[in-house]
């Protein structure tokens, strides 16, 4: 199984590096900014410099790039606004090879909830957010088909130690999760005689 690994605002950082250098198989990353290290600064800040230097729809072009050249099964890691863009290259590229897609708390799929998932598709947010009411977006996405979404009590930004809601046991968890999620979807697509 290959891996797209797209960053949140955050970028490349050597955090983000590391955790695609454990995933089993072949893996890309993604980011706004072309693989160049961001200053540390607030998420506020961060933000500021996403929507100056990048944006949501240049991003989600970025990656429509990228997916629309996959040539061996892939699953997608997305984060935040990795996530948002990922769901919506998913829709509007459906390359095949797209096995799965795993979007942590991409709050920007609010603006999207029109697309179909072509592929699966299973996003993890926050519980609660400080600008939406996470619940209908999730009931309304998980009247898909190909659609699971999990609320968890984590904050926006779990996974990235860089975010003020990072929370290491989750990150643990999560990591675990995607190596057991790894090796279903590898049996999956390569069953055993």
């Amino acid at each position: 199984m290959q891996y797209i690994v797209a960053s949140d605002i955050f970028g490349k950082t050597a955090h983000l590096s590391h955790f695609t250098r454990q995933l089993q198989g072949a893996s890309t990353m993604v980011d706004p900014y072309q693989g160049q290290l961001q200053a540390v600064m607030s998420e506020q800040q961060q933000y500021d410099v996403f929507m100056t230097k990048c944006g949501h729809d240049h991003y989600h072009k970025k990656l429509n790039i990228i997916v629309s050249r996959i040539a061996k099964p892939t699953t997608i890691i997305g984060f935040s606004a990795g996530g948002a863009a990922a769901w919506r290259s998913q829709a509007a590229v459906k390359n095949p090879l797209i096995k799965k897609l795993i979007a942590f708390y991409p709050n920007q799929v609010r603006h999207h909830l029109d697309l179909v998932a072509n592929v699966q598709c299973e996003f993890i947010f926050a519980k609660q957010e400080a600008h939406f009411d996470v619940d209908p977006i999730a009931t309304r996405l998980a009247q898909q088909a190909n659609v699971t979404c999990q609320l968890v009590e984590h904050g926006h930004g779990f996974m990235n130690p860089l975010s003020k809601c990072f929370d290491s046991v989750a990150y643990q968890q999560y990591s675990k999760y995607l190596s057991v999620e790894n090796n279903r979807l590898l049996i999956t697509e390569f069953p055993t005689m």
